[in-house]
């Protein structure tokens, strides 16, 4: 009888361990960008009048 265990006998390896790690930092990140993108104001566009006025 063999009694080591093989790669595949190793349902936790490093990889299925980190997978939900990974997949929580992703999503972190995600959800970070997602609310300072709805911080972010942009500059409406200036009225026609005020550019005339501006170039005058």
């Amino acid at each position: 009888m063999n009694m080591q265990p093989t790669i595949s006998e190793q349902p936790y390896s490093a990889a299925h361990q980190l997978r939900p790690v990974v997949i929580t930092v992703i999503a972190a990140k995600l959800a970070v960008f997602a609310l300072l993108m709805t911080t972010i104001n942009f500059q409406a566009p200036l009225p026609a009048a005020v550019e005339l006025a501006d170039m005058r």
